[in-house]
């Protein structure tokens, strides 16, 4: 019998289905013994370099979030706090010479923060809520998103260079390419701009996209959409593969050190796609919504946040989408209510994540919590981890806090 091409794709397809159908099971099973504790991977590998002071969401294009340097061994203490104007869910993130830091707020506006002592070096108003983490090239430009429906860039002193408007909220953090280019969604809508405002390429989806893209090892760009598909472009922005997952994609993409995407849905799943084709490697029920930003540990695990009714960050194997363990926090048995992204990893294996219970926690290589900073709100901004051990972040009261160790 000679099958077609069309009958050979869709027989490799219901081969990828049942493969990952097995390993969603497993990863079910893994999930209901895991200890509250079970988050830490032991001492990372050896010569895998972190980011140090990072300069776009998760430090990196890949959206790893591995972080050079340590976090405090024990209960840090305030170093300075500032109101910047609103509630902050946007990662802060840093200048090229390490000495200022850069706050989006809901309030609407961009805050540039003396790091010494959180003064105020200038604030620029964005003309609407702020989601999106603002994006720091190595010239020192800005990049910075709102629901102004509008992507602008400044100078390191806050002078406006250029503004593009987009087709909707551009509230998903930028990327920066290989070639300097900004990757960014607004609506439904990607987008890739130079360095002076021209638009190289847009791709629309078919419904909003809500996950910041990340970019491959190839130049690939990665992202999810509400109409349920993952995508990948080519540098170019041409369509590479779309992958329908059942459920919204609000979960912002990682990219594995092997080119494999990871992303997190509101089915209650972290799937793994294969890099070069998009076919589902695996599915992992997770038991909740996955709706932040992925990060991938140096041992190649997927850290993803995970909403309610058993709120926790959740440590899965690359390999099998198996669950290695969790870490749960107090929940209220709402189903909006949880971890709202991936953990920061330091070069120690020691993670750094917020929660919606107000709370910055950090855990030990070995899972074991070794402190908790409590906030006036919701911590969903993930944690920047500085050169000298502090760590700044963000919070819904409105402050952004900078932290250090004894």
């Amino acid at each position: 019998m000679v099958l077609t091409a069309a009958a050979l794709k869709w027989r490799a397809r219901e081969a990828a289905r049942a493969r990952a159908t097995v390993a969603t099971m497993q990863a079910a099973r893994a999930a209901t013994t895991a200890g509250p504790h079970g988050v830490g991977g032991g001492p990372p590998p050896a010569k895998i370099e972190g980011v140090r002071d990072a300069r776009m969401l998760h430090g990196d294009a890949h959206h790893t979030d591995r972080a050079a340097g340590r976090v405090p061994v024990s209960r840090p203490s305030v170093v300075w706090s500032r109101d910047v104007g609103g509630p902050v869910e946007a990662q802060v993130t840093v200048s090229p010479d390490g000495q200022t830091l850069y706050a989006a707020s809901l309030g609407g506006a961009l805050t540039a923060l003396a790091r010494a002592d959180g003064t105020p070096r200038w604030t620029v108003s964005l003309g609407d809520r702020a989601y999106a983490t603002p994006c720091v090239a190595d010239d020192g430009t800005l990049y910075a998103g709102s629901d102004a429906h509008e992507l602008v860039s400044l100078t390191p002193e806050g002078k406006t260079r250029w503004t593009l408007d987009t087709d909707g909220d551009a509230d998903t953090g930028p990327v920066l390419a290989k070639d300097g280019s900004v990757v960014f969604a607004a609506g439904r809508v990607v987008y890739d701009v130079t360095p002076l405002g021209y638009v190289k390429w847009r791709f629309a989806a078919r419904r909003k996209v809500f996950t910041a893209p990340a970019i491959a090892p190839s130049g690939r760009v990665v992202f999810g959409s509400q109409d349920h598909h993952a995508y990948a472009l080519s540098p170019e922005g041409a369509l590479a593969w779309s992958t329908d997952l059942d459920a919204d994609v609000d979960g912002a993409p990682a990219i594995g050190d092997d080119g494999a995407a990871f992303v997190g849905t509101d089915g209650d799943e972290v799937v793994r796609l294969d890099a070069d084709d998009g076919h589902v490697v695996w599915r992992a029920n997770v038991g909740g919504f996955v709706r932040g930003t992925l990060s991938i540990a140096r041992d190649g695990d997927v850290l993803a946040g995970v909403y309610g009714p058993t709120p926790r960050l959740v440590r899965l194997r690359a390999a099998d989408g198996s669950v290695r363990g969790d870490f749960r926090i107090q929940g209220t048995g709402a189903r909006e209510f949880g971890v709202h992204g991936g953990a920061l990893e330091d070069e120690a294996g020691a993670l750094l994540f917020g929660t919606q219970d107000d709370d910055l926690y950090a855990v030990d290589a070995g899972g074991d919590l070794l402190w908790r900073f409590h906030t006036g709100g919701d911590v969903d901004a993930p944690a920047t981890l500085l050169d000298d051990g502090s760590v700044v972040f963000g919070s819904d009261d409105g402050k952004v806090y900078l932290v250090r160790g004894h």
